[in-house]
C-alpha cells in the first residue's frame, strides 16, 4: 500500500525565531541597561518578558502573515461526532487554534475531497441516522453532522496553529521576532519614559506592512497593470430606442 500523501512541508520549518532570554537582552542594551543585560534590576526581567508575551500575543491576534499555517487531519470513526482538537492524526504536535480556519472538509483517501459547512442548525439534529458529513462546528471541540458512516473518511483542516510556549528563557517566539521586538522596546520605551518610543512603533508599522505586502504573493494589486476586457454593451429587449426611428 502507498503512503499517505503529506500535505504539510514540514512541522517546524527555517522561519525566524528567538528564545525569550535572548528578546530580553536585546531589549535590555536598547533601553540603556548593557551593563546589567545579565543581570538586570530587580523586577525588570519580569516587567520585560510581560511586554514581550504582550507583544506577540498582540501581532499573533492582528496578523495572520506569519507562516502559520498547517493542514490538520482526524481519523473518522463510525457513529462519532465529537473530536478532539489536539487529537489529530498527522506526526506534527502543534495545535490548531479553532478561531483561525481557512478551510474545513473531509477526504475519502487521497483523491476525493469535499468542503464542510461551517455551522450546524440545531433543527439538524431532527434526523438521527449516520452518513457523509456536510457540516461541522467548533465548541469545546469539533463536532460533524451527519455522524460518519464508515472508517473511510477523515476529516482535514487547513488553520494556522495556536502560540507556542513562551515562558522559561529557554522557549522560543512563534511569531516573527523582529516585529515582537520592535512593538516591545516602543512599550518598554513608552513605559520608562524615553521620547524615541514613537520612532519604534512607526517602525514596527512599516515592517509589518511590508511583511502583509509580501503574503500577497502573485494576488497583490499593481496600480497601472490590469488589463481589463472590452465591456460589452447590452441589448435590451426590443434594441435601442436610437436604433428604432
Amino acid at each position: 500500500m502507498a503512503d499517505p500523501i503529506s500535505y504539510n512541508c514540514a512541522c517546524d520549518d527555517d522561519y525566524e525565531r528567538t528564545t525569550l532570554a535572548e528578546m530580553r537582552k536585546r531589549l535590555l542594551r536598547r533601553l540603556g541597561f548593557s551593563a546589567q543585560a545579565d543581570n538586570p534590576p530587580p523586577g525588570m526581567a519580569d516587567l520585560l518578558d510581560d511586554f514581550i508575551r504582550s507583544a506577540q500575543e498582540l501581532l499573533f491576534r492582528r496578523y495572520s502573515v506569519f507562516r502559520r499555517e498547517r493542514f490538520y487531519t482526524w481519523d473518522l470513526v463510525p457513529g462519532t461526532r465529537f473530536y478532539d482538537l489536539d487529537a489529530n492524526a498527522d506526526l506534527c504536535t502543534k495545535r490548531l487554534d479553532p478561531r483561525m480556519i481557512t478551510w474545513a472538509g473531509i477526504s475519502q483517501g487521497d483523491g476525493s475531497w469535499r468542503p464542510l459547512y461551517c455551522g450546524i442548525d440545531p433543527v439538524m439534529y431532527t434526523a438521527r441516522g449516520p452518513g457523509i458529513p456536510s457540516h461541522y462546528e467548533i465548541r469545546q471541540c469539533i463536532e460533524l453532522w451527519p455522524a460518519p458512516s464508515d472508517a473511510t473518511w477523515q476529516l482535514r483542516i487547513k488553520g494556522q496553529f495556536g502560540l507556542e510556549p513562551l515562558q522559561a528563557g529557554t522557549d522560543y517566539t512563534t511569531v516573527d521576532p523582529e516585529a515582537i521586538f520592535l512593538l516591545s522596546l516602543a512599550n518598554a520605551k513608552a513605559h520608562y519614559g524615553q521620547p524615541d518610543a514613537g520612532n519604534y512603533a512607526s517602525q514596527l508599522q512599516s515592517y509589518v506592512r511590508d511583511l502583509i505586502r509580501g503574503g500577497h504573493m502573485t494576488r497583490r494589486y499593481i496600480p497601472g497593470t490590469s488589463d481589463p476586457r472590452n465591456a460589452v454593451r447590452p441589448i435590451p429587449v426590443g434594441g435601442w430606442p436610437e436604433d428604432n426611428p
